[in-house]
Order: C-alpha cells, then sequence, then structure tokens
C-alpha cells in the first residue's frame, strides 16, 4: 500500500471510518473512496485564516456549479467508488439551500455526507432534520475563549451562537454513536495554542473528533505570518498530545502531521477535490489544475496520468505545509 497504514484504534468519524483493507483494496481496484465537493461561495463569517477566499468575497459566483451538475457529480463519484461527501466549502454550506438535495441524493445512493460548517446557521429543526440523514458535522470551534473566537473568524457574538449549537447537537445525540457522528475543527495558532490540550481533552471526554491541524497556509492565511507556528514547535505540542491520549485515554499512536492525535490524512492517495467552479484538485492545498468537470468526466479526472502519479507517491506528511516550513518561495500540496 502507498500510503502509511492507519492506527484502527484511533477513534474517528463516522464518513471516515475507513480501515486498512478497504485502502488497500481501493488502491488495487483505482477506487476513490472520497470526494470533496464544495457548495455556494455564500458565507456569513470573514475568517482572518480562510484559505477558500480565493474568489475575492463570500457572495455567490456567477460561474458556480448548478445544482444539476453537482447532483450529477455525485452520481459519478458513486459509479467509481466513492463512498463519502465531504462538503467543505467554498462558503457557509447550509447559506446555500442546495445542499439539502445534495444530501438526499447521497443517501439514496448510500453514500455519507460529512459536512464541515461554522454552525451559526444549525437550528434545533435543523438539526433533527440532519440526525434523520446519514450526515456527520465537523463544527468550527477554534476556542472557546468568545473574543477570542469572534476575532479569528471576523464576527462578533459568533461564539455564542456556536457554543449554543454544541448544545443542540449533543442533545440530538450526534456524539453518543461509536463512530461519533459529530467532530470539532480547530486551527492551530499562536492566537488559541494554550488552549488545544484542554480542547483535546473536551473531545475526548465528550466523544467529539478532534481535527485540529496548523494553519494551511494559503488563502487568506498568507497574511497572518504571526499566527503561524513553526514545525519544531508543533512537532512538541503534538508530542504532548500524544502523552496526554496515553496516560488519560489509554490510547497510543505515532505522531501524525498534519493531523493531532494520531488522525491520518489520506487526501492524496484516495480523494479528489471539485470546486464551485467544477475545477479538480488533488487536494485542496494544490494548485495544480487536474480537470474541470465542467468538460470531462469525473472518471476521466480521476483516471488522468497526474492524479494517478499523485496516488503512487508516497507521503508521510503533508507536502504543502513541509514545503512551507522549509521556507520554498513555491509550495503545493503534491510533489
Amino acid at each position: 500500500m502507498t500510503a502509511i497504514p492507519i492506527n484502527e484504534k484511533i477513534p474517528i468519524i463516522k464518513g471516515l471510518n475507513i480501515n486498512n483493507q478497504q485502502l488497500n483494496e481501493a488502491e488495487k481496484n483505482n477506487k476513490m473512496l472520497l470526494i470533496d465537493i464544495e457548495t455556494s461561495n455564500i458565507c456569513n463569517l470573514n475568517c482572518q485564516y480562510c484559505f477558500r477566499d480565493v474568489y475575492g468575497g463570500h457572495i455567490a459566483l456567477k460561474q458556480e456549479l448548478p445544482l444539476e451538475k453537482r447532483l450529477e457529480l455525485i452520481r459519478q463519484a458513486k459509479s467509481i467508488g466513492c463512498e463519502t461527501i465531504k462538503i467543505t466549502g467554498a462558503g457557509e454550506p447550509f447559506a446555500d439551500k442546495n445542499i439539502w438535495p445534495m444530501i438526499e441524493l447521497s443517501n439514496q445512493l448510500g453514500m455519507w455526507v460529512l459536512i464541515f460548517t461554522n454552525g451559526s446557521l444549525i437550528t434545533k429543526e435543523v438539526a433533527e432534520r440532519l440526525y434523520k440523514m446519514n450526515v456527520s458535522l465537523i463544527v468550527k470551534a477554534n476556542s472557546f475563549d468568545e473574543q477570542k473566537e469572534d476575532k479569528m473568524v471576523g464576527r462578533k457574538g459568533y461564539a455564542k451562537i456556536r457554543n449554543n449549537v454544541f448544545d443542540i447537537l449533543f442533545e440530538m445525540g450526534f456524539n453518543k454513536t461509536i463512530p461519533t457522528r459529530l467532530g470539532r475543527d480547530l486551527v492551530i495558532a499562536s492566537i488559541n495554542k494554550e488552549e488545544v490540550y484542554d480542547s483535546l481533552r473536551w473531545c475526548r471526554k465528550n466523544n467529539v473528533f478532534p481535527l485540529f491541524r496548523p494553519l494551511m497556509p494559503i488563502g487568506a492565511a498568507k497574511n497572518l505570518k504571526d499566527w503561524m507556528i513553526p514545525k519544531e514547535e508543533i512537532k512538541q505540542m503534538y508530542e504532548k498530545v500524544r502523552e496526554i491520549d496515553s496516560k488519560e485515554f489509554g490510547l497510543s499512536y505515532n505522531l501524525t502531521l498534519p493531523y493531532m492525535g494520531g488522525i491520518w490524512c489520506r487526501q492524496l492517495h484516495y480523494a479528489i477535490y471539485v470546486n464551485i467552479l467544477g475545477e479538480a484538485y488533488a487536494c485542496t492545498g494544490s494548485k495544480k489544475l487536474l480537470g474541470n468537470f465542467k468538460e470531462q468526466s469525473l472518471a476521466e479526472v480521476w483516471s488522468c496520468k497526474e492524479a494517478k502519479r499523485i496516488r503512487d507517491t508516497p507521503y508521510e506528511s503533508c507536502p504543502l505545509r513541509e514545503s512551507y516550513w522549509r521556507g520554498d518561495k513555491e509550495y503545493d500540496c503534491i510533489i
């Protein structure tokens, strides 16, 4: 197997609960397991570190894939083996009414949906609807210090709303399943690094999947040099978390990058990313265009020579962050 085998004992979120046998079979059969899809560029926050600010604002774009093309993208993903639809932006997914037919079709095809959200538009009614569907949620929560979080996301009062949403999701039972259906999205930066250890403990104690990682040095984050943390300090933090996990929660694993807590990243080996314009890349951190869904089928993009080369290349960390940490002037998530 090209990718380093995952540690199957580490708690994961429903939708990413893939084992090594599945990874092996996917590699042998040229099967795509995950696809990153964007909803509209509309967003109600203005995160200072947003890696998807490349469109120059947070309003809908004229060239966005219409609903019909998004649904066709999901159907085609299913046809080449995809089991999980990962909705990662471009804006706030629940600000786009078209997210619902996307979830419904995925469910009909037997696929799981994993949604990254800031949570601010999730009411009790929305949570009830989502709970009845095959959906997991990863909610933005960089800090429980309301002033700090509001500063990071560029909206006063956001953190208080988000905290209430966690209460709603807990009450609904998103964190009561094994694997859990609830995750916490935390970007590690100088502004919130002192909270990381207790944040990890909060996740472990509440059966919440911790998706903790350093800033991705693209988009708006490129302007936040003082928020970036050097690699050696990041590794020290990860080792401290590894010690906490071992002593307090009985979890043993090797240090992993870029995700904290023994969590694996297999984006480059088993997934593809198609943005709201239909452009396909190996990862959100890549500038190397593999194809365009407006002009090609997903199978053609997945099977192109460059996509195959990327999947056949061993990776032990995040090439994008490693390149940034080395001080390269031009960096990308693929080598």
